[in-house]
């Protein structure tokens, strides 16, 4: 079951005690909790998941914000769009921002016009606004004129390649459109955390749906497909089992040694 197309930001005040959190409402799942342990949110990240079923959720994070919190530091923002397959234009845009420098600058100038520093430092104080409404209105807004994407036909299965190339970037958007177009189950994300091939497949035995990955940090060129990575068998407890095995060998042992001393005494 899929629902109306929400969205939610995530970023923080000027003062010390307003730290990061989301504004107004907060997403009622966090769908993509399966992949935080393998990706940095406080960077600059994607992660587009389908679920079986289910529709499409969007997560970037790392977009830059010109505000500074009190102690100088830049602030960034977070955006999470729920259901976004609805609109494939602006998902297919937001993509973008999440693997170009300047199409995310771009993201983050539009949220600190729609969000200036008084009005977060307001909500994050506890006064109300339509959180949802007004971000979606500005994306909507920022994505008008965003150019065509290629159409690289999809890679199927899990594999992984490297944000700076173009062939697995252009594999990557058309992962995506499969995600959001025919309800395939499975995720797209870029990753800071992982630099190796062997890291990916890692992270993929641990899902259940297909991945494609991009790596921040990594030499890989093309698009390397995956296998599971092979999970350990079960080891068994040999401790036990060889302590069963020895009292039965000594057992055995005194009852031939008491055997071989009855047929001696017979034959006294």
């Amino acid at each position: 079951m899929t629902g109306p197309m929400r969205a939610y930001l995530m970023t923080r005040g000027t003062l010390r005690s307003q730290d990061y959190a989301f504004l107004g409402e907060a997403p009622p799942d966090q769908w993509w909790g399966a992949v935080t342990p393998w990706v940095f949110l406080e960077s600059e990240e994607l992660i587009v998941r389908r679920r079986a079923g289910g529709g499409t959720g969007l997560v970037i994070s790392g977009i830059p914000s010109r505000r500074t919190d009190v102690l100088g530091t830049r602030v960034r923002h977070t955006v999470v769009v729920d259901d976004v397959h609805h609109d494939q234009r602006l998902a297919l845009w937001l993509v973008r921002c999440g693997l170009d420098d300047g199409e995310r600058r771009r993201l983050g100038e539009a949220l600190d016009g729609a969000f200036d520093g008084d009005l977060v430092d307001a909500l994050m104080s506890g006064a109300d606004g339509d959180v949802g409404i007004r971000l979606l209105d500005t994306l909507r807004r920022a994505a008008e004129g965003a150019g065509e994407e290629d159409t690289a036909e999809d890679v199927t299965g899990s594999w992984a390649g490297a944000v700076d190339d173009e062939t697995a970037t252009s594999a990557f958007l058309a992962r995506v459109r499969r995600l959001l177009a025919d309800g395939a189950a499975g995720y797209a994300l870029t990753t800071h955390a992982l630099s190796s091939r062997d890291g990916v497949e890692r992270m993929a035995s641990t899902l259940l749906e297909e991945v494609a990955v991009l790596l921040h940090d990594s030499n890989l060129r093309g698009v390397e497909r995956l296998g599971k990575a092979s999970v350990p068998a079960p080891r068994r407890d040999r401790t036990i089992g060889d302590r069963r095995a020895r009292a039965v060998v000594l057992a055995l042992t005194g009852v031939a040694m008491a055997l071989g001393v009855w047929w001696l005494i017979r034959q006294l």
